[in-house]
């Protein structure tokens, strides 16, 4: 059936090393009882395996033998339609989708089939417990969730500078504002089909994401005069939903949503193909979320022409005219929508260009870059990789110990911890470019690199939400929460990353101090690149926070503005990485912000970042350590008298402010920093906040359970004596309840006239009352008791208990008529125990509002998420 394969088969005759260490272990253990004859030829499975694309993408990174040798090519290691033989397109055709037999007794996830249908079996490579690179080992594809499909081709953009500043867009005033139609009279050129928004939840993910043919989803082209640009999304960071042409060259767009929410569109990538030189085409997009934008500051889009990079070694690059930013025509009566919309002239006919919010970062090239750190052999000395833990869809989440080797144990335990991490908001690819500038001058030969090496442990995560990176979210992880609001969880399988970076931590504080620990952000409505930190109330340590963002600033004078920085801790930050890290003990713990824009500073003023200013962002960063560290404590001194300055001016200018004037002189050091500083301008947290939404439900059905039975609210704890107050007043009305029996009791048997005449005798002859005069006493106090109630008057408890003690004594004393003889036995049964409401239960159930005597309410297993076999 495969010529080609199979004379390939006849060279391959050594067996493997794997199945054959499995059979003599099998055997060892008395599982395996057959021959070595009876196994199979692993000649074919070996071949099939090591040359089948979805195993060579979904295997571990051992050392494998006839792998492709090239490890930084990423168009020849993580598609299979890479692959040119036509051997293997033709095992691609017939490959199976189940990895299990079809056998009824062999269920196992560790046997294979052979790739012709036949009943082979062939054990699967053991999985590794910690992810490494190799040379002649393939990179991880990304895992996607099954609902989101995805094109089977790569995209690789080169780096590039632009040898001339770009500047931010200047208006004109002239500005064109489209008014939005919709698809109601435009057409739809592009749209996905299947989008998880609010309501779902994420369940499994795979490789390839969603199984079967992927659709064309662009429209067709009716010839070559057809000047329709045609959409493309479905590829890793990429973000659009929707394309709908209005014009011959103006097109209105949908950003989709992060994955099952409703909220967060502001991230873009996507891809245009069919284009034309000479036009001017305007696109809008239709859906943002946010009132503010840095594009009514002049920033402008990103465009990556492919023509233009093979041909002129040209990246991305700032373009657009005409930009504007505006309210939306079309509210939903729900939330109000935002437009951009901006014109373009495409440099080349036929050509493939990209669009972008900020320069893309993917998992897939940090991959490529953490590949080449490990198969350097001086790098991978003092850099070690490991995986911190695999995310929801089970991509893994890498980190990175970086140090010299000490000398003596007393050396290494000396060291001092940074911690350094990015990405937690998957659409904030700045602080992947910082991280970026960061490693590369933190592994090289520099000395000053050496000396960080020498005095430091790095710990870094250099991409903290690796599944919001792939899908294209700009907040949000696939839990449909932002993680940095989420440092604080207890729920380790639902926001994984986070867990495991905290518990890293906190076991890193438990064996050295921890320096400084610094979270890498992108900002979309302020400019320059600043700091978000936390105001230290202890006095021995004042201002200290501010010292290294007033190093940096000093270090970076044209790209980090100090009087940008935020040192108010508020409440609704509190489940930040930033705030979590500084209760724990982390004096310096920061949020770099960086900006989609540029700068307003310097010698860069007015101009946009560019990949390489972020990098050098990433160098600045450990240039200002070694000033911090410096044991020569002059320049740390002279920013503490500098920032004393700045803080009386900022008091100065507040009082000012409020028409007071107050001499400082001496007081002015006791006044609360976080009073002076305004709130910071982040994101509002509540938008992403709350349990994840696959346990929504969940507590939907948890709640109404507790309304159902929910009851009166427990009465705080009460002293001895109350309770003993409680005790006696309990009795006593249980024993008015059974003189009132007793007497309807007697009303019914027509005693009822006869002893309502004999009451006014009763209480002046008390001492001498026979028994006919002691079965009257309970009438007489019950129509007191009535009369009292008629009147509006409570009795006085005192003198019922004295009365009714007068009345037990007789009553002792005499035997009682059998036909009331019932009722003294009832009250002298409920006399000598507390009522059954008030004896006290301390409830150990999970649910406190469930009293004891009632249905045990619902009790849900835990959730388990299926990710990844």
């Amino acid at each position: 059936m495969f010529p080609a394969l199979e004379t390939e088969v006849k060279q391959e005759t050594l067996p493997d090393p794997y199945e054959d260490f499995m059979y003599h272990h099998l055997q060892y253990y008395g599982y395996f009882k057959g021959h070595r004859g009876s196994l199979p030829t692993s000649a074919t499975h070996q071949h099939v395996w090591k040359n089948n694309p979805r195993y060579l993408l979904s295997g571990s990174f051992g050392e494998r033998q006839g792998m492709i040798p090239d490890p930084l090519q990423k168009e020849k290691l993580l598609w299979p339609t890479c692959i040119s033989s036509p051997v293997h397109r033709q095992i691609e055709a017939v490959s199976r989708d189940s990895l299990m037999l079809s056998s009824p007794l062999l269920k196992s996830r560790q046997l294979l089939h052979d790739e012709f249908g036949e009943v082979n079996p062939c054990l699967r490579e053991p999985r590794d417990l910690f992810t490494f690179f190799s040379s002649s080992g393939p990179l991880q594809a990304p895992r996607w969730p099954i609902e989101c499909e995805v094109i089977k081709e790569n995209l690789h953009h080169i780096e590039w500078v632009p040898p001339q500043p770009e500047y931010f867009y200047q208006p004109t005033g002239n500005e064109k504002l489209p008014e939005i139609v919709g698809e109601e009279k435009g057409t739809v050129v592009f749209q996905l089909d299947s989008v998880p928004t609010e309501g779902s939840y994420f369940t499994s993910s795979r490789v390839g994401g969603k199984r079967g043919i992927i659709k064309e989803l662009a429209v067709t082209l009716q010839g070559p005069e057809d000047k329709t640009l045609l959409f493309e999304s479905r590829f890793e960071s990429g973000n659009l939903r929707k394309a709908v042409r209005v014009d011959t060259y103006e097109y209105e767009l949908t950003l989709r949503t992060d994955l099952y929410t409703n909220k967060h569109t502001q991230w873009f990538y996507f891809r245009v193909q069919n284009t034309r030189k000479d036009a001017t085409y305007r696109f809008t997009i239709v859906n943002l979320l946010k009132p503010k934008s840095l594009y009514t500051m002049g920033m402008k889009p990103l465009m990556y022409s492919q023509l233009d990079a093979k041909t002129h070694n040209i990246g991305w690059r700032r373009e657009g005219n005409e930009i504007r930013y505006y309210k939306n025509n079309r509210d939903d009566g729900q939330q109000a929508f935002y437009c951009l919309t901006w014109t373009i002239q495409f440099p080349h006919d036929q050509d493939t260009c990209f669009f972008a919010h900020f320069y893309p970062y993917t998992y897939t090239d940090l991959q490529c870059y953490l590949l080449s750190v490990a198969n350097n052999p001086v790098q991978s000395q003092f850099c070690k990789l490991r995986t911190l833990c695999r995310s929801l869809a089970g991509n893994t989440v890498y980190l990175l110990t970086i140090t010299n080797p000490s000398r003596t144990p007393q050396e290494a335990a000396a060291k001092k911890a940074v911690v350094l991490s990015a990405r937690v908001h998957p659409g904030e690819s700045n602080g992947s470019w910082i991280m970026k500038g960061f490693l590369d001058f933190i592994l090289s030969n520099s000395p000053d690199a050496q000396l960080l090496r020498d005095i430091f442990v790095f710990k870094v995560v250099p991409m903290l939400n690796p599944d919001g990176v792939i899908v294209g979210n700009y907040r949000c992880s696939l839990a449909g929460r932002d993680l940095n609001r989420h440092y604080k969880t207890i729920l380790k399988e639902s926001f994984p990353c986070i867990w495991y970076t905290r518990n890293m931590i906190k076991r890193l504080l438990e064996e050295r101090e921890v320096l400084l620990y610094c979270d890498f952000h992108g900002h979309s409505r302020k400019n320059n690149i600043f700091l978000y930190g936390c105001n230290n109330n202890d006095r021995k340590y004042w201002l200290h926070e501010r010292v290294f963002p007033l190093m940096l600033s000093k270090n970076a004078p044209d790209k980090f503005s100090f009087h940008s920085c935020n040192f108010k801790v508020q409440k609704c930050k509190e489940g930040t990485g930033r705030v979590v890290m500084w209760r724990m003990g982390i004096l310096n713990s920061y949020t770099m912000e960086s900006t989609f824009g540029g700068s307003t500073l310097g010698n860069k003023r007015d101009t946009h970042f560019t990949t390489e200013d972020l990098k050098s962002l990433g160098y600045h960063v450990c240039d200002t350590l070694l000033d911090f560290c410096d044991p020569d404590r002059t320049k740390f001194m002279q920013c503490l008298t500098e920032l004393k300055e700045l803080l009386q001016q900022e008091i100065h200018k507040k009082f000012n402010e409020l028409g007071q004037d107050m001499d400082l002189e001496g007081s002015w050091s006791d006044i609360c920093l976080s009073d002076i500083e305004s709130s910071t301008s982040g994101s509002d947290s509540s938008l992403s906040d709350g349990l994840p939404v696959h346990l929504l439900n969940v507590a939907d059905e948890l709640n109404q359970k507790k309304k159902m039975y929910k009851k009166k609210k427990k009465k705080p704890l009460q002293t001895r004596k109350q309770r003993n107050e409680q005790y006696q007043k309990n009795n006593l009305m249980q024993e008015l309840k059974l003189t009132e029996d007793a007497l309807s009791f007697q009303e019914r048997a027509g005693f009822a006239s006869s002893t309502l005449q004999k009451q006014p005798t009763f209480f002046r002859n008390s001492e001498n009352a026979s028994s006919s005069a002691m079965r009257n006493e309970k009438p007489r106090l019950n129509e007191l008791q009535l009369h009292g109630r008629d009147k509006g008057t409570s009795l006085d408890p005192s003198k019922m208990t004295s009365i009714l003690t007068k009345s037990k004594e007789r009553m002792q004393m005499e035997k009682p008529r059998p036909t009331v003889s019932c009722s003294p036995k009832r009250s002298t049964n409920s006399s000598q125990e507390p009522a059954a409401d008030m004896k006290s239960h301390w409830s150990r159930n999970r649910y406190p509002a469930t009293k004891r005597g009632r249905a045990a309410m619902t009790v849900y297993p835990s959730l388990h998420i299926y990710t990844y076999p």
